[in-house]
């Protein structure tokens, strides 16, 4: 790692450590209309959830890497464990749901959860579990993710070092804007239109706007990366891309405490409707914010780093601890400062049980690493006899 580079992915890496809680802070509640308050924390905290680590994606990604290394990359650091702790949580879930104790769940497997969490990894619809009690909202991101990387060969072409592939990445990037606008304009023209509502299902449920900005993320990486570049504009991005974000998330706010409280005072949160741009706005913003920010090489940067390596397991497990958390303290989340204390609270208890689930992993990796026959000879080029050397992660 080259000197230079170490503190941008830090503060990238920051930024994926704060959409994690921005996304824990989404999932404590459900947009108050009557505390405007925590709805205009919660509407902030939405303009910097999942759709970011879809620019982060891309923003790492690199097309001259193989797609098999991204396949096994995301098969052992994303499916597997998604379904190992998928697993637990239904085995713990009648004592994380506060039905049964703890030492119930421990006198036999749970097979009727199991079968429900089958369900949930063949459908990809992870919104049906246990009457009452879901701790399985979120992974809806997995699949996603997983969804994008089998269009990883499509990603190589359009994001490949060439004349042709810089056009084609041109192309793609205004023919999504354009796209995605006109989505937004058909849905607010025809919103009882079962025809544009289903057609919408389609392109909201599909990868489709989730490559769009990882192919966005590596743009932003490609002009990032230009010489002077960094030096001459790193203050202006950070400063203003942080007031990007914060305009955005409050006029999202305003926007939807003006079109979508129904008399009743629920909210209906058709988010990318009349909502999209400034949503859109604010992600971006966000996402410049941490790409600027430099946070140094000394401890805090391997602070950061340490806790960013455990966000995935944070991300999957979050919603079984709050709910017990919450049953266990009894919070009150009408209150800004209860709502940013308890997703405090449940972030940090959270990033907790995922150092534990990484050492896990480390240990299983180590343990296959060590069983591996030695590796035959190499070549003067670094071939072997096998083909050749492999390209590091």
């Amino acid at each position: 790692m080259s000197a230079a580079k170490a503190p941008r992915e830090a503060g990238i890496e920051l930024g994926r450590i704060y959409c994690c809680f921005c996304v824990v802070l989404i999932h404590l509640s459900s947009f108050y209309p009557s505390q405007p308050d925590v709805s205009w924390a919660w509407s902030v905290a939405k303009c910097a959830a999942t759709p970011v680590f879809f620019l982060i994606a891309g923003f790492f990604f690199a097309a001259d890497k193989p797609f098999s290394m991204y396949m096994r990359r995301i098969t052992a650091r994303v499916m597997i464990p998604l379904v190992l702790v998928m697993l637990l949580i239904a085995q713990l879930t009648p004592w994380l749901s506060s039905r049964g104790s703890f030492l119930d769940c421990l006198k036999g497997p749970n097979l009727e959860n199991f079968l429900l969490v089958g369900r949930i990894l063949v459908t990809t619809w992870p919104y049906d579990y246990v009457e009452g009690y879901n701790p399985f909202l979120s992974v809806w991101f997995s699949f996603a993710l997983f969804l994008c990387y089998l269009f990883i060969p499509f990603l190589k072409i359009v994001c490949a070092d060439s004349p042709g592939s810089r056009r084609l990445k041109r192309y793609v990037l205004w023919a999504g804007a354009v796209f995605f606008v006109a989505r937004v304009t058909l849905r607010c023209l025809f919103m009882d239109s079962f025809t544009f509502q289903h057609l919408d299902w389609w392109i909201s449920q599909k990868p489709f706007y989730w490559l769009w900005l990882m192919t966005l993320g590596h743009e932003f990486r490609v002009v990032w990366d230009r010489p002077g570049f960094r030096e001459r504009w790193r203050r202006k991005i950070l400063w203003g891309s942080l007031a990007a974000y914060l305009a955005g998330g409050s006029l999202l706010f305003f926007m939807t405490m003006a079109f979508n409280v129904a008399p009743d005072g629920r909210v209906n949160q058709l988010y990318f409707n009349r909502e999209f741009a400034p949503y859109l706005f604010a992600q971006l913003g966000m996402f410049l914010f941490f790409m600027s920010l430099d946070p140094g090489r000394g401890l805090l940067s391997r602070a950061i780093l340490f806790v960013a390596d455990k966000t995935f397991y944070t991300y999957i497990i979050h919603e079984a601890v709050y709910h017990k958390l919450l049953y266990l303290t009894g919070w009150d989340l009408t209150e800004l400062g209860g709502y940013l204390s308890f997703g405090v609270l449940t972030f940090a208890v959270s990033t907790c049980l995922a150092v534990v689930f990484k050492r896990i992993e480390k240990g299983v990796v180590s343990f296959i690493a060590a069983r591996r026959k030695p590796a035959p000879a190499t070549g003067p080029g670094g071939e072997t006899a096998w083909g050749p050397a492999p390209i590091p992660s």
